[in-house]
């Protein structure tokens, strides 16, 4: 079985229009989103987003956490879909809720005749460790379905159990996110690609999951004591989700800590991020997907300013953070060269260790 992720974007045409409309809901809360990555340096440099750039950052400071993350629900009003990111180590005792709720939505699923199994993280350590990992962010599951009226009876069979949200795009349904307490479970629709008829998977934000062989019909198997519904060949999935490593425990990267990460927005073919950045001293931390970075003064202050995406909080001196990440900036390019391997980006858990043990 092979796995393939596809990512999905739309034309430079929508990146404004999209930009604008965040910030419109962002501003009204008084927010302070200050352009950031490389947004920043087509701005800075070009005058303009780069023309190749469909992911928008905006860094969001401390003050502005709550404000920021409790506009989930304004956000998907406005059409956008919704993601937020905590890192760091959940307690047992929510490590076991999160656990209990996919065991009473695998339940209620099957109540309904809506064949179904585990997936991602959840499924992967359900199955191996017989626990949820305790760095888990969302959980999710698959049902093999796509019609959009089975999902509204799907999210109104789980209400009360915490929010819920339909994600659709267009004729294509997504799936139903349930939100309780600290979790986040993502019921994405199963779908055969609709491009190519030998792949089968789901779709989330921006991105589509693809395998080579259909996920369904689910197996049924006792595992640590769980009666769990797993992928067809759940074994060849995890190999090809995971890699040839999947059965070995997975690394932690903190030791102690949890603290908010980033909200993902996601509207035709454009995603935004509001990333959290938490200022300790002369250094500013925040994570990121695949790194974690920490810059030196060069967000603050800042100053509004009419750009051709609107009005933007833009950085007093961006030079410095520029320097720092993208090496020779100035250089105008003709498509995406990356960022420098800089002395900034630093490990996980020492971000988060500066960030919840500041020094006095």
């Amino acid at each position: 079985m092979q796995y393939r992720l596809n990512k999905r974007y739309s034309d430079y045409a929508s990146v404004h229009e999209i930009s604008k409309l965040a910030l419109s809901i962002s501003d009204k809360y008084e927010i302070e989103a200050l352009m950031i990555g490389g947004s920043l340096l087509g701005l800075v440099r070009d005058g303009d987003l780069l023309p190749w750039d469909k992911d928008v950052d905006f860094a969001v400071f401390e003050k502005d956490i709550d404000k920021t993350f409790a506009l989930e629900g304004e956000f998907r009003a406005a059409g956008f879909e919704c993601r937020l990111h905590y890192l760091g180590v959940r307690s047992p005792e929510s490590l076991q809720k999160g656990k209990a709720l996919l065991l009473e939505l695998q339940q209620r699923l099957n109540e309904l005749g809506i064949e179904n199994c585990q997936l991602n993280g959840g499924l992967l350590n359900l199955y191996r460790d017989g626990e949820l990992f305790s760095e888990s962010q969302a959980l999710s599951m698959l049902l093999n379905t796509n019609n959009i009226d089975t999902m509204r009876d799907v999210k109104a069979r789980i209400s009360d159990l915490g929010d819920t949200y339909l994600n659709v795009d267009g004729d294509f349904t997504k799936g139903v996110i349930l939100i309780a307490g600290e979790w986040r479970i993502n019921l994405f629709c199963y779908h055969q690609n609709p491009d190519d008829q030998s792949e089968f998977g789901w779709s989330d934000l921006n991105c589509d999951h693809w395998f080579s062989s259909p996920l369904f019909p689910a197996q049924t198997k006792e595992v640590h004591g769980m009666t769990l519904n797993l992928p067809n060949d759940f074994e060849g999935h995890l190999l090809a989700r995971f890699g040839k490593n999947w059965h070995k425990p997975s690394p932690s990267q903190f030791s102690n800590g949890r603290v908010e990460g980033w909200m993902q927005l996601y509207k035709d073919g454009v995603m935004v991020d509001y990333i959290v950045h938490y200022v300790r001293g002369e250094k500013t931390y925040w994570f990121e997907p695949a790194a974690n970075v920490i810059s030196t003064k060069g967000f603050l202050p800042a100053t509004l300013e009419d750009t051709p995406a609107g009005k933007l909080l833009m950085p007093d001196h961006p030079e410095i953070f520029l320097t720092e990440h993208y090496g020779d900036w100035k250089t105008p390019v003709k498509s995406w060269n990356g960022a420098v391997d800089n002395p900034t980006i630093v490990p996980s858990d020492e971000a988060m260790q500066a960030i919840i043990n500041p020094k006095s």
